[in-house]
């Protein structure tokens, strides 16, 4: 899954959250007769009183779950939780061919840094999920319309901006599910894991 934009979710708790991408997060539904088989996540934020996460899978606020943290370094955590906050996201993918000079862009002095559509003048937020020479797919969290002409910006390393037209190929809608998950309890030891492990200067 890919990241999503910070201002996608709501900052509510009161404890320090670290943003991390070497932890890999794992709901298990606790049916009355077992565990359920493990539905993998993406991981927004962590402290030692709770997570925010997203996935596919809908669930209703107050459940009860079992949260696995596994760690790079081989660490891994079995949290009794309970989903506390609920959200939908809508993720919108869209293919994008364009023509462009291959120096341009392959040229390893100017990297992309972002980029971002234009319609009518006005600016659509994105994230890139694929880039070629000929076609990019990008990602918006509004709705695009395959009849309209949209334009491509892409900005490099070194602020150049690159505007060009593009056509319209491809789309898809996915819906997610934004969870905020408290745990039963306040968990010290994975509190003074994340403090050693922390090594970028990320927090929300």
């Amino acid at each position: 899954m890919g990241q999503l934009a910070k201002d996608q979710f709501n900052n509510q708790r009161k404890h320090t959250r670290f943003v991390r991408d070497d932890i890999k997060a794992y709901i298990i539904p606790v049916s009355f007769l077992s565990l359920q088989e493990p539905i993998a996540c993406k991981l927004i934020d962590i402290s030692s009183a709770g997570v925010q996460l997203f996935t596919k899978t809908k669930f209703e606020t107050n459940i009860k779950l079992t949260l696995v943290l596994q760690f790079d370094n081989g660490h891994e955590f079995k949290l009794k939780a309970k989903i506390v906050r609920k959200k939908e996201i809508n993720h919108y993918l869209s293919n994008h061919n364009f023509n462009i000079e291959k120096s341009r862009l392959k040229n390893k002095d100017n990297p992309l840094k972002s980029v971002h559509l234009i319609e009518s003048g006005k600016k659509i937020e994105a994230k890139y999920r694929f880039l070629n020479m000929r076609c990019i797919r990008i990602l918006t969290f509004s709705p695009l319309n395959p009849k309209k002409q949209y334009n491509l910006v892409f900005t490099l390393k070194d602020e150049k901006v690159i505007k060009i037209d593009s056509q319209f190929k491809h789309y898809q809608h996915h819906i997610y599910h934004d969870y905020g998950l408290k745990l039963e309890k306040t968990n010290d030891t994975l509190g003074e894991h994340l403090l050693d492990t922390q090594t970028d200067l990320i927090f929300k």
